[in-house]
């Protein structure tokens, strides 16, 4: 059995045995052992306790040497210390010593940094409004040197303008006086300038009368804005610009019409004179650019095309405003602008073409005297009713240039209309006797040739114009030839109602003293109309504006062509009993009549009835000409036309006829026995 150890000697080697020998701890410590721990010996071993307590006492000691030279060190830097304390309490003393004696002297330069910024502000506020209410030397100059007047007028103007309204923003403050004598001052300066710039327009407005098509310097017009602040200097300005120019206007009209241009060219307009269209024409073309001239003369003048005009008006505007708060009311020609008395461009520019009014009558009226055609009126009407809508457009539609070229239009439509009321009146007071083979005569011709040259005329503006205008123009050339035509009929009638010609010797027979054989036709007279209304529509083919007169001759042409076909099919009809017998069953047809009742009528018996329709057909077939050809109708299509109506006029009576003799309900019996032929049979006799 194993001796048990003591307790405490036990804890020790269960220690030693537990105790890890590579810890960093362990391993610093053997490793200081090693340093003064010889030889492993017994009596070393006995004596490592004492020999570690002295190595401790070794460094202990060392240790207390060196603390003692730190002890040493740290004194030396203590007593360096309390000699640098010693020195900042000397120089803290000093330094409130030094501040109590500089103390005043910041105090005193504060309040002078003080007054500097106070004396700066006060600069600023003095240029300030140095620049906002007076003017320079350099623009009291320019607004006083009598010289001509340029850009850097404009601009101290506009400044003087500028000071004036800061003036009123014065007034509202407690600086009203200082304002008002401001107020009073620029004002001053104003008229002066506008008075002297009133003065400088006169002069350039009599260079502008000296130039034909002059171009509005800038500055002038610039100048006539700006005396729209002064409405009388601006009217007096206004009524210089419309003198001069007017005068000039005149002169150079006078020297367009009898010098021409330089040198000769262009001509002068009065060579002319013998064409009346022409002269007219360039008399009208030089009034529409001399208009045009003078509007863009009197837009750049007024400054019709622009604002700048506008900033002024509203500048005088709260002047006035200003005025009325303040009670003054000096300067009221600066008064703002009212509407009223601002000048108008177009009475201005009327005022400018009034001059040419009266030369431009008195010839187109002598022009006029002169007994044109009735074509050379209709032209010179047109053509001022052209010129009267465009320089309606330029120079607006109540101008007194307008109303004359109005003036003129009328007096030529009324020539006009005096040459074809002659020329009616010729026709009525000579009838025509018509050609021996219906042809349309000669004055048919020549109105168609008036009609179509009108057309033509009227085509050829550049304005459409009015359609009515050129209907009645059409009409009133065409009625009388119309009336005429019928008189001429009239008289074939007559002639062959006499057959002797006691209608006079003008209408009652030809060269060879014979009715011409045209005349004995049954249609003589309606086919002498016939030609010639057709003669009349088809010359209207071409023109668009004359669609409400060729309509209407068109109209009277397929009356006339009904007429005769209706009373050829009539002839025929009537001849043979159908027309009878066809009158006599729509008499039954339109009433409500029992069944059987046509039959029973004596007139209308099978055998009448079988045999006017029977006759109707031998008729037809026994002519050598069963259709009329109607040859003294002239024009092919309506001769076509006349024959098929007539074929279609009697083919539906006798087909009217037929179908109620076959109706059940009429109370006909074996009604195709009694009928030869159908109404297929007719068509093809006819056809």
């Amino acid at each position: 059995m194993a001796t048990q150890l003591a307790p405490g000697l036990a804890r020790k080697v269960k220690k030693v045995l537990e105790t890890r020998a590579d810890t960093p701890e362990t391993i610093a410590c053997l490793k200081g052992l090693s340093e003064f721990y010889g030889e492993n010996t017994p009596a070393a071993r006995r004596g490592l306790r004492s020999s570690i307590e002295r190595r401790g006492l070794d460094i202990n000691r060392e240790f207390l040497e060196a603390s003692g030279q730190a002890q040493e060190a740290l004194a030396v830097v203590d007593a360096q210390l309390e000699g640098l304390l010693s020195g900042c309490r000397r120089i803290a003393n000093v330094l409130d010593k030094s501040r109590e004696r500089t103390g005043n002297l910041l105090d005193e330069t504060a309040r002078f940094n003080n007054n500097l910024a106070k004396i700066e502000e006060r600069k600023k506020m003095l240029e300030t409004f140095l620049v906002d209410y007076q003017l320079t030397d350099e623009e009291i100059a320019a607004l006083r040197t009598d010289d001509q007047i340029t850009e850097k007028f404009f601009s101290a103007l506009a400044r003087v303008q500028e000071i004036h309204g800061n003036c009123r923003q014065l007034l509202r403050t407690h600086h009203q006086r200082a304002g008002l004598e401001l107020m009073d001052v620029m004002a001053s300066y104003q008229e002066n300038a506008h008075e002297r710039l009133a003065r400088w327009v006169q002069g350039e407005c009599k260079t502008l009368a000296e130039e034909d098509g002059p171009d509005v310097p800038d500055l002038l017009t610039r100048a006539m804005t700006a005396l729209k602040s002064r409405p009388v200097l601006h009217r007096y300005c206004i009524e210089e610009v419309s003198r001069t120019r007017h005068n000039a206007l005149f002169r150079r009209f006078i020297s367009a019409l009898t010098k021409g241009g330089p040198g000769g060219v262009p001509r002068p307009i009065e060579v002319h004179a013998p064409d009346p269209r022409r002269y007219a024409g360039d008399m009208l073309g030089w009034l529409h650019q001399a208009a045009a001239g003078e509007k863009e003369l009197v837009a750049a003048l007024l400054a019709t095309e622009g604002d700048e005009g506008d900033e002024e008006k509203n500048g005088d505007k709260e002047k006035d405003g200003d005025k009325e708060k303040n009670g003054g009311e000096e300067h009221k020609e600066g008064a703002g602008v009212d509407e009223e008395e601002a000048a108008d461009p177009e009475a201005v520019l009327d005022r400018i073409l009034e001059g040419v009014c009266r030369p431009f009558k008195v010839r187109l009226e002598q022009a006029l005297n002169a007994s044109p055609t009735a074509l050379v009126a209709y032209q010179l009407a047109n053509l001022l009713d052209f010129y009267r809508e465009t320089l309606g457009a330029i120079v607006g539609k109540d101008a007194s240039l307008v109303a004359t070229v109005e003036e003129c239009r009328a007096s030529a439509a009324r020539t006009f209309e005096d040459q074809i009321s002659r020329r009616a009146a010729k026709l009525r007071e000579k009838p025509t006797r018509p050609p021996d083979t219906l042809a349309p005569p000669p004055f048919v011709a020549e109105t168609i040739s008036l009609v179509r040259e009108l057309l033509q005329a009227r085509s050829d503006m550049v304005s459409g114009g009015d359609p009515d205008a050129t209907y009645d123009a059409v009409g009133a050339v065409l009625n009388p030839a119309v009336e005429a035509c019928e008189r001429g009929a009239d008289a074939i009638a007559e002639l062959l109602r006499e057959e002797s010609g006691s209608a006079g010797p003008d209408l009652a027979t030809n060269a060879a003293g014979t009715v011409p054989p045209a005349y004995t036709a049954r249609w003589a007279k309606e086919a002498y109309l016939l030609n010639c209304l057709n003669a009349m529509a088809a010359a209207l083919g071409d023109f668009p504006g004359a669609s409400a007169a060729r309509d209407s001759l068109n109209s009277r042409v397929a009356s006339l062509a009904d007429t005769i076909a209706d009373d050829e099919a009539g002839r025929i009809l009537r001849s043979s009993g159908v027309a009878e017998v066809r009158e006599l069953i729509a008499l039954y047809q339109g009433q409500r009549t029992e069944r059987g009742a046509m039959s029973r009528d004596p007139a209308l018996e099978l055998g009448v009835v079988g045999s006017a329709l029977d006759k109707l057909v031998d008729e037809v077939s026994a002519s050598p000409e069963p259709v009329p050809a109607f040859d003294e109708v002239l024009n092919p299509r309506t001769r076509v036309d006349l024959r098929d109506t007539y074929v279609g006029k009697i083919i539906e009576a006798y087909t009217l006829v037929y179908m109620a003799v076959l109706d059940p309900n009429n109370g006909y019996r074996d009604a195709k026995s009694a009928i030869r032929h159908g109404p297929d049979a007719l068509g093809v006799l006819l056809n």
